[in-house]
């Protein structure tokens, strides 16, 4: 075992936990569904952001009130994770049998539970859902009948700021709640 093994694996084990507080945080400071803000999070992973169409509509389904989506905090964490593993396998050599070594894999391994941790936190109406057994009973009770093929449905859109991302809160209302500046710019 080397020192500068030793020592690189110490810095690998601080970056990881630096960077894991640094998603999260950023996806936490975000209006729901997220931001440019977060979108710079994501460029700085690697991570291509969602189409706005499909954020809105995470966040509307998830009832979130704050937050970016959990889809794109989990691909940040686990391009977090294969930048680790990587580290990790360079050193995996001089440091496998390492009791530090086994700890920085497990922190690696551990970034899956975050994702899932932000995810219930910031959707709870969805972690309280219907169970599994209700969905497949409802299926079964409705598998025959059509009642949606009548219904027209009109088009809707979707506003979302230019500044920040937020989506529009309230019809009529072109000022944004998050970041105070008019939805669809100056």
């Amino acid at each position: 075992m080397s020192d500068p093994a030793l020592a690189r694996l110490l810095w690998l084990e601080d970056e990881i936990r630096r960077h894991q507080s640094a998603i999260v945080s950023a996806a936490w400071q975000c209006p729901p569904g997220g931001n440019r803000a977060w979108d710079g999070v994501l460029a700085h992973y690697g991570v291509a952001p969602q189409a706005p169409v499909d954020r809105v509509s995470e966040a509307v389904g998830r009832q979130m009130t704050r937050g970016a989506v959990p889809t794109e905090v989990r691909r940040a964490l686990e391009s977090l994770a294969t930048w680790a593993q990587t580290e990790l396998g360079a050193l995996a050599p001089a440091l496998a049998q390492n009791e530090r070594f086994q700890f920085a894999q497990h922190q690696v391994h551990g970034l899956a539970q975050e994702a899932d941790r932000y995810e219930s936190a910031v959707s709870p109406a969805a972690a309280q859902g219907p169970s599994i057994g209700s969905i497949f009973a409802n299926a079964a009770a409705t598998a025959g009948k059509a009642p949606w093929q009548s219904v027209k449905v009109p088009v809707s859109a979707v506003l979302v700021c230019v500044t920040c991302g937020a989506p529009q809160q309230k019809p009529l209302d072109f000022r944004c709640p998050y970041c105070g500046n008019p939805i669809a710019g100056r």
